[in-house]
């Protein structure tokens, strides 16, 4: 695991963040979450990772905690230029409470169309999805995985007419 990343307490778990495992030296890139209002109002990179702490990602405190700090923090993200500019928001958990191990997964975009997927997917699809739209090769698992495509995909806004 990396040395030097954020382990400053507040509940912050660095095994939930994969890119803490790249290398021996915390990347650049990785930084706190405190950063993360400033970074919205100025520019944004094409991809951004964010691991809430273990009360905000609902592992040690109440859903009512976890959804208080989503209500905060994804009309935030909603309101960039990055993320309006054909951006992609994926919500998802890492762990299901029943023997399926079934999470949610929400994906958030510009698309008119507010619908459910009837696909079985898994992190490797997450994975996959994020890869495919980043134009980046598959890596391991996610080479062989589904991708979220009925979910990404774009629906043409309609033209109004203006002739009668």
């Amino acid at each position: 695991m990396t040395n030097g990343c954020f382990r400053n307490g507040n509940g912050y778990a660095l095994k939930h963040n994969p890119f803490a495992y790249y290398g021996s030296t915390c990347p650049p890139q990785v930084v706190p979450l405190s950063q993360f209002a400033h970074d919205l109002a100025g520019s944004v990179p094409r991809f951004v990772w964010i691991t809430p702490n273990l009360c905000h990602d609902g592992h040690d405190c109440s859903t009512a905690t976890a959804d208080s700090w989503l209500a905060q923090t994804v009309p935030a993200i909603l309101a960039t230029p990055a993320w309006q500019d054909n951006g992609v928001l994926f919500i998802t958990w890492d762990e299901g409470e029943d023997s399926a191990n079934s999470v949610l997964t929400l994906v958030i975009h510009q698309d008119p169309r507010n619908h459910t997927s009837a696909r079985a997917y898994d992190h490797y699809s997450l994975l996959a999805s994020i890869e495919d739209r980043l134009g980046l090769r598959r890596l391991g698992s996610a080479a062989q995985a589904v991708a979220m495509t009925d979910l990404l995909e774009r629906t043409p806004q309609p033209r109004l007419r203006t002739d009668s």
